[in-house]
């Protein structure tokens, strides 16, 4: 009699299993069967900002046209992933499926630190030394470096400098400095690169002219316009005048104009 009930308990047992095991499988296929549409792709920028170089909305865009009028088991994630990366605003992409029917996108952005900006128009460049265009949607709050730039860009406007590594380097160690100063963050406003090479700042409360020459030492050329602020500026408004240009470029040496 026990085993006659072990039996119907263990066929009773099957068939249960049998039955979750369809209908689970039956609701996988139709969620892959559901077609995508923004309701359904979510967005998540691993190393976003308070101000992000490209918004969530424009990834979905992004992506649209290339899984328009697919189902989830139709994307090709691989293909997803690379297309993602072509954009000159993720530097990497990873994608994948998400209970119970959702395509998730994790997507590392490119920061700008710096725009540039010059006749034949603007482009921002990362901490890596990486090109990227203005690409119009929004304008960052960054350090401007126009002038005679000493580097030369691709034509795109996307990827490395052609040229001229070395000194791109050299200003972002310093626009770094800048960054990491909650006073000179705010402060200073723009870069700009003479004929010769010399590297002037310009800031927002002060109309001087800050000769920093090359970007060598520049933190010691910092240190010597923030005493330029705290001791001769006050005494020459005191005193009524007004300077003009500030030339740091001299190892311990403050020259007023």
């Amino acid at each position: 009699m026990f085993r006659k009930i072990l039996v119907i308990f263990m066929f009773v047992l099957i068939c249960v299993l049998f039955s979750g095991y369809f209908y689970c499988a039956d609701r996988y296929a139709a969620q892959q069967a559901v077609p995508l549409s923004g309701d359904n792709i979510k967005v998540i920028i691993t190393n976003g900002q308070s101000q992000n170089f490209i918004s969530e909305s424009e990834i979905v865009e992004m992506v649209r046209p290339a899984v328009k009028n697919m189902t989830m088991k139709e994307i090709s994630i691989n293909s997803l992933e690379q297309h993602l990366c072509n954009s000159s605003a993720i530097c990497k992409a990873e994608a994948y499926i998400q209970h119970p029917a959702t395509l998730v996108l994790e997507v590392a952005q490119r920061n700008p630190v710096v725009r540039f900006q010059t006749d034949k128009g603007g482009f921002y460049c990362d901490s890596s030394g990486y090109v990227l265009p203005l690409l119009g949607r929004i304008t960052l709050d960054l350090p401007i470096v126009s002038g005679k730039l000493p580097f030369k860009v691709p034509a795109t406007r996307d990827g490395y400098p052609e040229t001229g590594r070395e000194w791109l380097g050299s200003l972002l160690q310093f626009t770094e400095q800048i960054r990491k100063n909650p006073y000179w963050s705010k402060e200073i406003e723009q870069l700009w690169v003479e004929d010769n090479g010399d590297v002037v700042v310009y800031t927002r409360s002060c109309n001087e002219k800050f000769i920093f020459g090359s970007l060598n030492d520049s933190g010691d050329k910092l240190t010597k316009m923030a005493g330029y602020y705290r001791t001769i500026r006050p005494k020459a408004l005191a005193e009524g005048k007004q300077y003009e240009v500030i030339n740091l470029k001299y190892k311990d040496q403050i020259i007023c104009k």
